[in-house]
């Protein structure tokens, strides 16, 4: 096998003596990436040799004609840089339990990858395949502790490089990259805000280049993202030192309105008040039903009914809405209306809730305990009482369409008996009970008389 091997070699050498006159000639006459003369001749010789070796994996011998090309010809074939950093990796690896040598080979791995630059441009694309190589190879010291400097270096060769390429980045290149700002955050190299907006840059170019497809971006955006959050950099107060210097001179731009937004909500901080001021930023941007519902949720999440309320009048007015989806922001817009004690506009949006989806339970509870809560407009103490009888109407409705909310319809129903008028004032007023009977105010139904037992 090692004479068939030696045969190919000796061939491959023997045939280039007859072609390296025209090469040679080639060389002179273009100012040449294989020299002149004689050098010429050497720097092809072993660009065949190196490469006859590297083909049957034999590093070894491949290695002495490779430094030949690459000391003495080093325009002669970029192939020669990548396949060099392929050798030199099996070396770096073979040598594990020598850290002197490892360290000289890591060395020239660098040069390599700063010599292919040198030649044939590609800084970008290069610098992040020597960032990432770096890293492998020196993220630890002897010691098993993180290479600060080592990784403050590969970091710097990786920002370079997204800089450079942008959505051309290699996933590996964006992953490293935030691993490594993590890190160095953590040895207090770098501040929170850089480290974040490392995060934030290349997350908002795997966001491109996911709407591109392909299986490896989300891939990689899910390996950030968990290394991001793990590493709890993005607390609230983080993004707060971060966003809010920021946010009155941007308070206009749509991209950088949907980042806080994005980063705030992934965060769990939709409370924090750069949240809300972006939300509402961005609804005044992009106005509509569904955003106008966002911030009325998020305006309840924050206990600030009245501007809720708002926000929920806005979402409900809104086209293209399906009954169901209306029903229920009618709902939540009588719950609201109810916390600010606006009673009788409780009322009107829970009657609104039932028009749109007739067996909702929960809106004719709701009604019910808004009818109750508006007594205090109907004038006498009767008067008032009889708000109970309509509330049990509803309570009943309410039941008989909806059977899951039976249990708390029937507790509404006990509780509040006790608080019909009595048979006296009943029979005062000369009713009896089974009359029908119309309650005022803003109820405005007819109901039936019951007196309390």
């Amino acid at each position: 096998m090692k004479m068939k091997a030696f045969r190919i070699i000796a061939l491959a050498t023997l045939s280039l003596l007859f072609v390296l006159p025209a090469i040679s000639q080639k060389g002179i006459e273009d100012g040449s990436k294989y020299g002149k003369g004689k050098d010429s001749i050497n720097c092809i010789k072993n660009l065949s040799l190196y490469r006859e070796f590297f083909k049957h994996n034999n590093y070894k011998d491949a290695i002495t004609p490779w430094r030949v090309v690459f000391s003495e010809c080093p325009a002669a074939s970029e192939r020669m840089y990548v396949e060099g950093i392929t050798m030199y990796r099996g070396f770096i690896d073979a040598a594990s339990n020598n850290p002197a040598r490892r360290g000289a080979l890591i060395d020239t791995m660098m040069l390599i990858y700063e010599r292919r630059a040198k030649y044939f441009g590609g800084e970008g694309n290069i610098l992040g395949r020597k960032g990432i190589d770096l890293l492998r190879y020196r993220r630890t010291d002897s010691d098993g502790r993180p290479d600060i400097v080592a990784m403050e270096e590969g970091y710097g060769y990786l920002k370079r490089s997204i800089e450079l390429q942008k959505n051309k980045s290699r996933d590996a290149v964006m992953v490293t990259f935030i691993s490594a700002a993590i890190t160095l955050n953590k040895s207090g190299k770098i501040e929170d805000g850089q480290a974040i907006e490392d995060y934030f840059i290349v997350t908002a170019l795997l966001d491109q280049l996911i709407k591109k497809g392909g299986s490896r971006w989300p891939k990689a955006k899910g390996m950030i993202d968990e290394n991001m959050l793990n590493s709890g950099l993005l607390t609230c107060d983080a993004l707060n030192s971060y966003f809010e210097p920021q946010f009155e001179a941007n308070k206009s731009d749509k991209e950088f309105l949907q980042k806080v937004i994005r980063f705030y909500a992934s965060s769990g901080c939709d409370r924090s008040d750069v949240y809300v001021a972006a939300s509402e930023q961005m609804y005044e941007i992009e106005p509509g039903p569904e955003s106008a519902h966002q911030l009325g949720i998020l305006f309840i999440a924050k206990s600030d009914f009245k501007k809720a309320a708002t926000y929920l009048k806005m979402a409900v007015a809104g086209d293209n809405i399906d009954n169901s989806t209306r029903a229920e922001w009618f709902y939540e817009l009588c719950i609201v209306s109810s916390a600010n004690k606006d009673y009788c506009e409780a009322i009107t949006y829970a009657r609104e809730a039932i028009v749109n989806k007739s067996n909702y339970g929960k809106a004719y509870l709701a009604l019910g305990d808004a009818i109750i809560a508006s007594r205090d407009n109907l004038g006498s103490d009767f008067e008032q009482r009889t708000a109970f009888w309509v509330a049990a109407d509803k309570y009943t409705k309410g039941k008989s369409v909806d059977p899951s909310v039976a249990s708390d319809a029937n507790k509404k129903l006990n509780d509040y008996a006790s608080q019909y008028p009595n048979h006296e004032e009943v029979f005062f007023r000369d009713m009896k009970d089974g009359d029908s009977y119309q309650v005022k105010g803003c109820i405005n139904e007819y109901t039936t008389v019951r007196s309390r037992k």
